[in-house]
């Protein structure tokens, strides 16, 4: 590796242009071969430059444009170069580039003095550093690419500040590159570049973990889509400026994106107005707004254009720089003010050149300004100094280091000087001696004090200023003189004023009682200098200000001032002097009183039904003496204060109607009284007649509910059967019910309310019927031809509400046959009937007199001659039945009824019954049925279960064991109610249901309660 140190002078012919204010080219410089690829600037406005083509060259400049040092390092390849500079909070610069085909990084004093320097050899390939950051400790973070056997791979590093490798991190991706690298304030790095025609963009930690990446993906994977810029916000975020495509060859896109620093992408923004869309810087101000810049293709060459997003991307402006030929942008930096400077190049008919443009935060163009030299040049990189000057480094041709500093020229006027905020008098001496002196190149301001004593004020912030000189008490004068470097001076006038460090006296006196409003104050104050005014302020007990007055008189008087309401007051005053010296009173607390109390009774109700009836009142008064209840205008008593309240609990009041007024005293002997109210006191609970006779059965609803009150006070009458409020009307002075009741057994309670709260209640039960009987024939059947004169009639009748009371089987015109009930069905003989064709009609009656008479059968008699006339009949069951029933009640049962399974399982048992079966799933009960299973597989069972006396579950009524358990069920869906047998076969496991079912078939009769049976190794037995 050579090192190489040398100076050239390079004169090249320059052109400067300013198109809008007079900044302008105040210096150039041109240096060596190559480009200038960064530029940074310390806090004395000194620029640092690195590029090359050949060598990594490294610049320093003054303000004025003069070369301090350069550098120039050889590590023995064609193809090297410093991409970027950075410098440490000493002036140490840092150097990133390409060396020998490897990472370098330099390190160099302020003077040029060489500290260190450091290869980084990813795999023996081609390796270069990008970018470098810096961290408030000095470490320095590298970016930039390692190329492995037939890849490139994005690198990080990281250097102490003595040039120790302190870790080294390789994004083990294909075709990746680090461009750009930033540091956020926990020293987290923000790399981005080409992620294999992606936007890569990674974040490590300090100890150099990777956080996350990703790679964002912007048309075709084919065509290039890389970052060439990172800024970061305050808290973190990431924004990104690079190149996206539209999946068409060499159609760029111009993009932007904003990462969280957790990597979550919060938006992305593209600009797609022609082929040469393409982002390449970007920065971050300190409300988060981003500026973005690059180039925009215009449809016959490509413009500058330059974008503000707001924090949540949304487009504050954007501002395109057109010159009518190849125009583009590479850079942009911003100054503490917000104001956004562009670098780049434009192109017209001159010549294509150096070019910067400045824009407001609001996007409104400040100024621009071009360089031209004799060929083609370029801005590539912008830093700016603390007073707004813009220094661009980039190339002529890229054979030439340039370096351009854009400002105002040093003009030859005198400092402008002006004394700030000087008052004319001061209660101190200490005083802050802050003046502002413009000039671009200031010298010195020097502050002269009494004509006598000179102190050289410090610049602060652009201020100059002293703050540790003690002035003198009384009269005092000060001027400011303002020198620059070209010799010019300027001072400000001569200003005189006043120290008075001695507070005012003051003394207030006045009452502290008062029964009016206007309270009278008498004040003393007393100034040796000059009293500029007084202030006298009452304020509430509560520290509001409710008036106050000013008054300028340097001596005794009197004032008066009105408050708004009763109340305690504070009066204070404070005397000011003319330079704010002051004095304040202690405040005189004077209470106000000339309005009579306020009361109010509380909660007086119009009626009660009790003697004891607690008085509540509310007395409200400053100087409040008694509270005094005036009942029935004859008898007075003292109300107790509890808690704020007025009360008395112990007096009983007299029954029916008594008055209630409330006098209040104050200690001023003010008296106020409330209103006199009226209530009643009622002991008597309302009085109801009923006029329907209990327990009657009903085949109307209307004018069923009937009764009267006796109540003078009445508040509420209502009827409720259960939780269902009946509606009443009182028309005719009995209450009734306003609409027509509907079927059904009703538990009335009639509740009667009056005003004093006492109630009445009482019950009524009936049941009302409007429906006939369900009448169903069994035998005979219709059509059925009889070998016999006579024979049985077998009827099923039921009632929903009450029972039937007569069943008659009317035989033609023959006779009718009142049949007899059995316990469950109505059966009789129709007595000797001749061979001929009978109609047998039933007549079905309830307690209330609904007749059903719609059920009759066809029969024929025909008894041979030789046949007598008695006989007997057979029972005829379902073909389907199954073997093993023994009685014929089960078989009819059985053969009546729907058998309803749920599982396989309970399928195979209940084909041991019959073959026709029914699934659960969709089953609703419409006749006789069996349920054979349980309620978890079981839908039907699943849905009656709860209905039945024992609830069949896992548990119960346990293991091998089951339960059979008939139940009727009523179904009131059609015009004519309908009642049908249900029976219910499950166990609590298979050999349960098993058991039960086997049971079954064994009975003589259908059970009138549940029978639990168990599976044994004998079979099924009674449990």
């Amino acid at each position: 590796m050579k090192v190489r140190y040398f100076i050239i002078t390079s004169f090249i012919f320059l052109l400067c242009a300013s198109f809008v204010s007079a900044e302008e080219a105040v210096w150039n410089d041109t240096f060596g071969y190559g480009n200038g690829q960064d530029i940074a600037l310390d806090g004395d406005g000194n620029s640092y430059v690195t590029g090359g083509s050949e060598d990594v060259i490294t610049l320093k400049y003054a303000p004025n444009g003069t070369l301090l040092w350069n550098s120039t390092m050889d590590f023995g390849m064609t193809s090297e170069m410093g991409n970027s500079i950075a410098l440490d909070n000493s002036g140490n610069a840092y150097v990133a580039g390409r060396g020998n085909d490897n990472v370098v990084i330099l390190k160099y004093a302020p003077n040029g003095t060489l500290l260190w320097n450091n290869s980084y050899d990813y795999l023996g390939s081609i390796d270069y550093g990008k970018d470098i950051a810096l961290d408030n400790s000095g470490n320095a973070y590298v970016t930039g690419a390692g190329k492995g056997r037939y890849h490139f791979y994005c690198i990080v590093l990281k250097y102490a500040p003595n040039g120790t490798l302190l870790w080294n991190s390789s994004l083990t991706l294909d075709d990746t590159n680090g461009l750009k690298i930033a540091l956020d304030n926990g020293g987290n790095a923000y790399v981005t570049g080409d992620g294999d025609r992606s936007i890569l963009t990674a974040k490590y930690a300090p100890n150099g973990t990777l956080l996350w990446y990703t790679k964002y993906v912007c048309g075709s994977s084919t065509m290039s889509t890389v970052g060439e810029d990172i800024a970061l916000d305050n808290s973190g975020n990431a924004y990104i400026a690079g190149i996206g495509n539209t999946g068409v060859y060499e159609d760029y896109l111009y993009i932007t994106l904003k990462y969280a620093p957790n990597g979550t992408l919060l938006w992305n923004r593209t600009v797609n107005l022609g082929l040469t869309d393409q982002a390449f810087g970007i920065e971050v101000d300190a409300l988060g707004n981003a500026y973005v810049t690059g180039c925009v293709d215009n449809g016959v060459t490509q413009d500058i254009m330059t974008i503000k997003y707001a924090p949540n991307g949304t487009q504050e402006w954007n501002r395109s720089v057109d010159y009518n030929g190849r125009d583009n942008a590479l850079d942009v930096a911003l100054d503490n003010s917000g104001n956004a400077y562009v670098a780049g190049y434009i192109t017209d008919s001159s010549d294509q050149q150096v070019f910067v443009i400045k824009y407001a935060p609001d996007g409104s163009e400040l100024w621009n300004s071009t360089c031209l030299y004799r060929s083609t040049s370029y801005g590539i990189a912008i830093a700016l100094d603390n007073d707004g000057n813009a220094y661009v480094t980039g190339s002529v041709s890229g054979a030439t280091i340039v370096t351009v500093k854009f400002g105002i020229p040093v003009d030859e006027t005198a400092p402008e000087v002006t004394i700030n905020t000087l008052e004319k008098s001061y209660n101190t001496t200490s005083i802050v001696t802050n003046a502002t002196a413009t000039d671009l190149n200031l010298d010195s301001v020097i502050a002269e004090i009494n004509g006598t004593e000179n102190i050289t004020l410090e610049n602060i912030s652009g201020y100059f200023v002293n703050s540790t000189f003690e002035f003198s008490e009384g009269l005092n004068t000060l001027k400011i003189y303002a020198n620059d470097t070209s010799g010019n001076i300027n001072s400000s006038e001569n200003i005189t004023f006043i120290v008075d460090t001695t507070n005012p006296e003051l003394r207030i006196e006045t009452s502290n009682v008062s029964n009016t409003s206007e309270l009278t104050i008498n004040v003393t104050v007393t100034d040796n200098i000059g009293l500029n005014y007084t202030n006298i302020s009452i304020v509430d007990n509560y520290g509001n200000l409710v008036n106050s007055t000013i008054n300028e008189t340097n001596g005794t008087y009197q004032i008066t001032l009105r408050v708004p309401a009763d109340g305690i007051y504070n009066i204070t005053a404070t005397a000011f002097d003319m330079v704010e010296n002051k004095n304040t009173t202690e405040a005189i607390a004077v209470n106000v009183d000339e309005n009579a109390p306020l009361v109010t009774i509380n909660t007086l109700e119009k009626s009660y039904n009790t003697t004891s009836i607690v008085i509540n009142a509310t007395a409200t008064d400053l100087n409040l003496d008694s509270v005094i209840a005036e009942i029935n205008g004859t008898e007075n008593i003292t109300l107790e204060n509890i808690s704020g309240y007025f009360v008395n609990s112990t007096f009983e009041f007299s029954e029916g109607l008594n008055t209630l007024k409330i006098y209040a005293n104050d200690s001023f002997g003010h008296m106020n009284s409330s209103e006199n109210i009226s209530f009643i006191v009622d002991l008597n609970s309302p009085e109801i007649t009923i006029k329907l006779i209990e327990g009657k059965y009903l085949n109307n609803g209307s004018n069923v509910i009937n009764f009267t009150v006796n109540e003078s006070n009445l508040d509420k009458v209502t009827a409720f059967n259960g939780s269902t409020e009946i509606l009443l009307n009182n028309r005719t002075g009995n209450y009734l019910n306003s609409v027509v009741l509907n079927e059904g057994i009703y538990n009335v309670t009639i509740r009667i309310n009056d005003t004093a709260g006492n109630i009445a209640e009482k019950s009524l039960n009936f049941i009302i019927d409007t429906t006939a009987p369900v009448v169903a024939i069994n035998t005979p059947i219709n059509g059925t031809t009889f070998t016999t004169s006579s024979f049985s009639i077998n009827i099923s009748a039921n009632d929903s509400l009450l029972n039937v009371s007569s069943v008659i089987a009317k035989i033609g015109s023959v006779r009718n046959v009142t049949l007899s009930f059995d316990g469950d069905y109505y059966t009789g003989s129709t007595g000797t009937l001749s061979n001929g064709n009978y109609e047998i009609t039933i007549l079905a009656t309830d307690l209330v007199g609904n007749v059903n008479s719609n059920e009759t059968v066809n029969i024929t008699v025909a008894v041979p001659a030789s046949i007598s006339s008695s006989g007997s009949g057979g029972n005829h069951y379902s073909s389907d039945l199954s073997n093993g029933i023994t009685s014929s009640v089960i078989k009819t049962a059985v053969s009546n009824s729907n058998i309803v399974y749920g599982s396989d399982v309970d399928e195979g048992y209940a084909q041991d019954l019959r073959e026709n079966l029914y699934d659960s799933e969709d089953y609703e009960i419409s006749g006789d049925t069996i349920i054979v299973g349980g309620p978890k597989y079981n839908v039907l069972a699943n849905k009656y279960d709860s209905k039945f006396g024992i609830s069949i579950s896992n548990d119960y009524p346990g293991e091998n064991k089951g339960v059979i358990q008939v139940l009727k069920v009523q179904d009131n869906s059609g015009k004519i109610v309908q009642s049908y047998t249900v029976v219910y076969i499950a166990g609590s496991d298979r050999l349960g249901t098993q058991a039960a079912l086997e049971y079954f078939k064994t009975l003589d009769e259908l059970p009138e309660r549940p029978i639990t049976i168990e599976w044994t190794e004998n079979g099924p037995v009674l449990a």
